[in-house]
């Protein structure tokens, strides 16, 4: 098929490569003079959505690299450069620079018969193409949320995120910040080392997860197949729709399950006995690139109680009804959490009721006078190319987030999806080989495509309930990619794992890692896979191989709470967040150690 492609950054690239190895024709598009999407920046970028110039990943590249170029060597998180170069490289190795038409806008994509035509600018001069097949890989930033109730009447000066680059142009002014996101944190705690004043307004609470554990860990080192199939299929008795290693079948269930109790006892108990892996001298830092010592939760974050008890409390507050399974979008950075218990940041969670001039007023009565207002809204849901529309700008309603139900598997949206935890890149790269054999005529869709995609949908409508507009979010990357895994051919069959334990226990009680869809299947990489998933260090799935074990060997309802509901009576809130704290009481213990989490 010749397809067309739109856009050049993570998503883009790994369709190109995709949609290369199944053989078809490929031209992509892209506005910009170079590859890297929101990660390339140029003199005159803005106003445009760009990456900042401090950016550093929320998640260690172990986790955002693809798994047909894994990245090598322990985990850490990478900076905005070193991402960008690693995307340059990553298009260099396979030749994708070639398909590339740069400095190319497509302005619309119209159906005529049974093809795409797309009309696209460059250089002042409109043409068309016809293809047999489309990707928009554009992104979700297209249309920045500025529409903010109650900010109408005022007169100061108002920013989007999407034009944040560093913090000198809020030097000195008083600034009030709405809404928290990933970027919003760093944002947060940028702009409260030079503001004159800095507030942060939100209306709830996302759920905090640190970058690092233990010094020298990232904490997605936690992110555990065992561990989400306890959160959202054992500790519930809310219908799992999406299909694993065991599919439908409840014989092969129960066999999987009781020989992960069998493997999960055996691994840690040899783990007692075994020598640990000599990791050789203690890096002297940390995987944010700071000093090991002082221990760090984050960027200039201190691992201690009183960052803790700002977090857990926060945290608390996410889930007021309490949780065993996360049901709001989470925060995989806490490097605001100090300018809050240092005072250099204030924190209303009210909402805004009015403004008049430079004066905002809260729904708590409280008022402020400010500068200067910070949107981190994120952005709208216009999906909409022409003829290409995303029914009510709602991505599940289209097929795992990305094929389009109506035109035969021609058309697609490529991620636009967020996992809680994870990478976005690997569930990009994944729907593109899913469309690229459906292109080939490989991959068959459901025959029930449109039940399947409404239980889908009411499935992570459910566990995301506490973040309905984020309709992007998925709960359990892992169980997501695994489904899509099953489909395409590339999930290592149940049979081959339950005949290897060591297989068994790396993939069920090991530490995430995509190299596990290269093993087996289409373009896969074979032993090379194999050997980038087993050079994970062992501590992690010896840990949890062992909770695993017990937990299957108890009734779900005794499993404690990630977030508890209902303070306990000797718990009052943090005074930072807006409560007090009591001399003679002390912080119950509010939740499993953010540590351990995926």
């Amino acid at each position: 098929m010749k397809v067309c492609v739109v856009g050049a950054g993570p998503c883009g690239l790994t369709t190109v490569k995709q949609l290369l190895d199944e053989g078809h024709d490929v031209v992509c598009f892209d506005k910009n003079p170079d590859i890297g999407g929101i990660w390339l920046r140029y003199d005159g970028d803005g106003d445009q959505m760009k990456a900042y110039d401090d950016l550093y990943l929320t998640i260690s590249m172990k986790l955002m690299a693809y798994s047909d170029y894994p990245f090598q060597g322990e985990r850490r998180f990478y900076s905005r450069g070193e991402y960008f170069d690693y995307l340059n490289a990553y298009a260099d190795r396979f030749g994708l620079g070639e398909r590339i038409r740069f400095g190319s806008e497509v302005t619309t994509i119209q159906r005529v018969s049974d093809r795409w035509v797309v009309s696209v600018r460059r250089d002042g001069i409109d043409s068309k193409e016809p293809f047999d097949a489309v990707a928009v890989c554009s992104g979700p930033f297209k249309t920045p949320n500025r529409s903010i109730e109650g900010l109408e009447n005022f007169t100061g000066e108002i920013v989007h995120s999407c034009e944040y680059r560093n913090n000198e142009r809020f030097r000195g002014k008083r600034v009030l910040i709405v809404g928290l996101a990933e970027s919003g944190a760093d944002i947060v705690r940028q702009v409260g080392d030079v503001a004159a004043s800095c507030t942060l307004s939100i209306r709830s609470y996302s759920y905090l997860l640190p970058r690092v554990s233990d010094r020298n860990r990232t904490t997605d080192h936690g992110t555990v197949r065992a561990h989400h199939h306890e959160m959202y299929r054992r500790a519930t008795t809310y219908p799992l729709e999406f299909q694993t290693f065991w599919g439908r079948s409840t014989l092969a269930k129960v066999l999987f399950l009781a020989m992960s109790v069998v493997y999960g006892f055996a691994t840690s108990v040899l783990g007692m006995f075994g020598v640990r892996r000599d990791a050789g001298a203690e890096s002297a830092l940390n995987p944010m690139g700071e000093s090991i010592d002082p221990a760090r939760l984050d960027v200039a974050t201190l691992d201690n109680a009183e960052n803790w008890k700002l977090i857990e409390t926060w945290n608390r507050r996410s889930h007021p009804e309490g949780s065993w399974s996360p049901r709001r979008i989470f925060c995989k950075n806490v490097s605001f959490i100090p300018s809050i218990a240092a005072g250099r940041v204030t924190l209303n969670d009210a909402g805004i009721e009015s403004s008049v001039g430079n004066t905002v007023t809260f729904r708590d009565s409280g008022k402020g006078e400010f500068d200067t207002v910070v949107l981190c809204t994120g952005f709208e849901h216009d999906f909409a190319i022409g003829d290409l529309d995303v029914k009510d700008g709602n991505v599940r309603n289209l097929y795992k987030h990305f094929l389009h139900p109506e035109f035969n598997g021609t058309a697609a949206f490529i991620g636009f999806v967020r996992p809680f935890s994870g990478g976005i890149p690997i569930c990009a790269e994944m729907q593109a080989r899913f469309f690229a054999r459906v292109c080939s005529g490989r991959q068959q869709l459901p025959a029930d495509l449109d039940a399947v995609i409404a239980r889908e949908k009411e499935w992570e409508e459910h566990w995301t309930a506490l973040s309905p507009r984020q309709t992007e979010s998925i709960p359990s990357q892992v169980m997501y990619l695994d489904s899509l895994a099953r489909e395409i051919g590339c999930l290592v069959p149940m049979r081959k794992m339950l005949f290897n334990p060591k297989l068994f226990i790396q993939l069920w009680f090991g530490s995430f890692n995509q190299s596990g869809y290269r093993i087996v299947g289409p373009h896969n990489l074979g032993r090379t896979a194999l050997a980038d998933l087993y050079s994970e260090p062992v501590e992690n799935r010896r840990d949890m191989a062992l909770r695993h074990a017990l937990l299957q060997l108890t009734p779900s309802f005794v499993h404690q709470k990630h977030m508890m509901g209902t303070p306990t009576l000797n718990w009052v809130d943090s005074p930072l967040l807006g409560g007090t704290y009591s001399s003679s009481e002390s912080p119950a213990p509010v939740l499993v150690s953010s540590r351990a989490l995926g």
